[in-house]
Formats: C-alpha cells, sequence, structure tokens
C-alpha cells in the first residue's frame, strides 16, 4: 500500500463513479462499501500499515475498526517465496 495514496485515488473515482452513485445513492453507504468490499492493502511493516490506514480511513474513526481489508502482511516478500495467493487468503478470509 506505501504511503495509501494510490487506494485514496481509487476510492475517489469509485466514490464519484455516476454508475457507482446510481447504484448506492447515500454517500454514507457508498463510501462504506467502497472501502469495506471493493478495495484491499497490504502493507509490509507496521509503519506503513499505520501511515497507510491514516491516510486512507482518517476521515472516520468508526471507519478504521469496521474496515478489514488492509493488512500488515509482506506481499513481496510473499511473491518472492512463491506463497503470495496462501497470504492473500490467509489475510482476506471473505
Amino acid at each position: 500500500m506505501k504511503s495509501g495514496l494510490y487506494i485514496t485515488e481509487i476510492v475517489k473515482r469509485l466514490y464519484n463513479s455516476e454508475a457507482m452513485k446510481r447504484a448506492i445513492p447515500n454517500d454514507g453507504e457508498r463510501i462504506r462499501h467502497i472501502l469495506q468490499r471493493q478495495v484491499y492493502g497490504m502493507a509490509p511493516t507496521e509503519i506503513i500499515y499505520r501511515i497507510a490506514t491514516n491516510y486512507i480511513l482518517g476521515f472516520d474513526e468508526a471507519m478504521k475498526n469496521e474496515t478489514q481489508n488492509f493488512v500488515q502482511a509482506d506481499a513481496a516478500e510473499a511473491a518472492k517465496n512463491g506463497t503470495l495467493e496462501e497470504l492473500v487468503d490467509k489475510s482476506f478470509r471473505e
């Protein structure tokens, strides 16, 4: 996830999408849906995880507790080891 900037841009584009606005007209429900069902991220260290999640979810303390799509896990290391699929499955079981 690095700083969370890329994910935040994706969230912004989804949120402002006319198709998403038609599907979920309520602003609060739409942002909740996007953050809980459409974007995911992994950060290799705790500090990067905290920076990214504070950047992405910093607007709403409750959302930080409700959103489980961002985890601290080293995807790069798992990719090198050939275990990325297992890490993703373990991290995002839904």
